[in-house]
């Protein structure tokens, strides 16, 4: 999740609903998509945050870095985000 996040820049302004960040997987693997949106959104210790009000279920990452230091805590390797930096 935190992947596809980072490559979209899922930053600031730039934020994505919840049922557009699970339509980025297989029609099969949406339920648990959103599954795991909604866990990350419950944990503070992950670097997604829901982003607006109301009826708008808005997602993006609290920081570039952020992310990448979670990609990293997990064992991920970030060299393919070069670009971010």
């Amino acid at each position: 999740m935190v992947e596809k996040l980072l490559d979209k820049r899922a930053t600031g302004g730039n934020k994505f609903q919840v049922d557009t960040v699970k339509g980025w997987f297989r029609s099969d693997e949406e339920g648990d998509a959103e599954d795991a949106i909604r866990e990350m959104l419950r944990n503070p210790k992950t670097p997604v945050e829901g982003y607006g009000g109301g009826a708008r279920d808005n997602i993006r990452l609290t920081s570039i870095r952020d992310g990448l230091d979670f990609l990293e805590a997990h064992g991920y390797d970030t060299d393919k985000f070069w670009y971010l930096d």
